[in-house]
């Protein structure tokens, strides 16, 4: 398998015209500034209520934030402090998962396009599915969460050199096993259509470094390059938030068509 993936970064990169990418990427990136703060919040709040362990908002807050550029974001920092609102009913609980279903649905709707998948699922279950994810997202978080807390409890009984790469594990790698065990998730579930988990995890692993490879470029770019800044004043925050999500999402549609074209005999 491994022999297909040079021909296979090739043709996946002329699958992803031939696909509509680039569209289906905006779209993606336009539903998740819609639901990335509902998502968000649903999360966390499930999570306090389960937990019951403030803590929760800020280890949400510091693993999201890594999903992004180095660049300042002010719409991100603002969504600490709306996480951490604590008056927060049953229902709002309920409709803020409702408002994130319709990105999932939205990432359906691209993999079953980039698969050629023959038959949809119907409406209802689509949502289920969705609904699904996001509970498995909630779950891998929680789970991330209680680590880095055993891990905190006990690193000042452990010695040093290991207090520094469980420190290093903590700040740099946790995260990129959460990129990445969302990505599979999202790659594995969403599609209706059946797929070899090991066409998944090479894709979801190429995936999920071409992200991370892309936070440093895409920051040195507007940065340095485009000076956003300069060029579009009061806007320019929202509009790198904006650049950055469909960058993102179109990394995850070539991942998408590479596993597609690791399938292929």
């Amino acid at each position: 398998m491994l022999i297909k993936l040079p021909k296979a970064f090739i043709i996946s990169l002329k699958d992803f015209y031939n696909d509509e990418g680039v569209f289906l990427s905006s779209s993606l990136a336009f539903f998740s500034i819609l639901s990335i703060i509902p998502l968000s919040m649903f999360i966390v709040n499930i999570l306090m209520n389960i937990l019951q362990e403030e803590r929760v908002v800020k280890f949400v807050y510091s693993k999201l934030i890594t999903f992004f550029p180095a660049i300042e974001l002010h719409m991100i920092k603002e969504l600490r402090k709306i996480l951490a609102s604590k008056e927060i009913s049953s229902i709002s609980l309920i409709l803020y998962g409702v408002f994130s279903l319709q990105l999932f649905t939205a990432i359906e709707f691209s993999l079953n396009k980039i698969f050629k998948t023959a038959k949809k699922r119907h409406f209802i279950m689509s949502l289920l599915m969705s609904f699904f994810i996001i509970l498995l997202i909630t779950f891998t978080v929680a789970a991330s969460f209680a680590f880095t807390y055993l891990i905190r409890i006990f690193q000042p009984m452990i010695f040093s050199e290991l207090s520094i790469l469980l420190g290093f594990f903590l700040k740099y790698l946790l995260p990129f096993v959460l990129m990445f065990v969302i990505t599979t998730l999202l790659y594995k579930i969403l599609p209706n259509k059946k797929i070899k988990l090991s066409s998944i995890l090479i894709g979801a692993l190429i995936t999920t470094v071409l992200i991370e490879i892309a936070k440093y470029v895409f920051a040195f770019y507007v940065v340095k390059i485009i000076k956003i800044n300069t060029l579009y004043g009061s806007l320019s925050t929202f509009l790198a938030l904006l650049m950055w999500l469909f960058y993102g999402w179109a990394v995850f549609i070539y991942g998408a068509e590479l596993i597609k074209n690791i399938e292929k005999k």
